[in-house]
């Protein structure tokens, strides 16, 4: 059996075939109109049961340390200056040691020959100066020619004419003296002074006639004498006087 062609518009122009285009487009017209004209079902809502839920807290999450820089690159390290060489030390000079010569030794001159000290004036040649410097103070009130001749003033305490009235001055002037000598007890011996007084008492020289032998001893009875100026006025005037410091005598 072999197909035949059949042109479009011989179709178009049959009965058969345009009877069927119009039912077929009837149907189609049909089903859009029942499609939008047919009522729409409302939609049932169905509300759900409630569901129990159990919250539970969760642990918030440890906060990320925080990311750690890199760390910072070291410099370069600086380029070392080169090191100058040390200037070479000066060699240390050497003094030429020189030799002394051994000194000649030189002939030793004699010593002076020592000169003799002066032997000491003994205490009769200190009382008669003393004598002679009191009678040069206290010229006698005649002329030389009317005055009498007679002996020298006596010396208390010493050689000469012995005058009764003297002893008891002598001995206040030693209460005296030994009260100011502060000194005694630690001297051993006697030293012997020459005194010379004028008529109020007033010293008016002193001097160390015969020495104790120790320095200190001499020293503190002569000022224990010179503190005790003035002495009590002698009863015959101006006179000299030997007055021995005895230590005993302030025990």
């Amino acid at each position: 059996m072999t197909a035949s062609y059949v042109p479009v518009e011989s179709l178009l122009e049959s009965r058969a075939f345009r009877r069927l285009l119009a039912l077929s487009l009837a149907a189609h017209v049909a089903l859009f109109l029942i499609m939008t004209l047919r009522p729409h079902r409302s939609a049932v809502l169905i509300s759900p049961s409630p569901v129990m839920v159990n919250v539970v807290d969760v642990p918030k999450p440890a906060a990320a340390a925080p990311a750690r820089k890199p760390a910072a690159k070291p410099p370069p390290p600086k380029p070392k200056p080169e090191a100058k060489p040390e200037p070479p030390k000066p060699k240390p000079k050497v003094d030429e040691i020189v030799i002394p010569k051994e000194p000649v030794p030189l002939a030793a001159k004699p010593k002076p020959a020592a000169k003799p000290e002066p032997a000491p004036k003994s205490a009769e040649e200190l009382l008669a100066e003393l004598t002679k410097k009191v009678e040069a103070r206290n010229p006698p009130s005649q002329p030389a020619a009317e005055a009498a001749p007679g002996p020298a003033a006596p010396i208390a305490g010493g050689p000469g004419v012995f005058d009764p009235t003297l002893s008891p001055w002598v001995a206040r002037v030693r209460t005296v003296v030994h009260s100011n000598w502060s000194g005694a007890q630690l001297c051993k011996a006697v030293p012997v002074f020459t005194l010379e007084v004028d008529e109020s008492g007033a010293l008016r020289d002193l001097e160390l006639a015969k020495s104790s032998g120790d320095r200190y001893c001499d020293e503190s009875a002569e000022r224990a004498i010179r503190k005790s100026d003035p002495l009590p006025a002698p009863p015959r005037g101006a006179l000299a006087l030997e007055l021995g410091m005895n230590p005993k005598d302030t025990l």
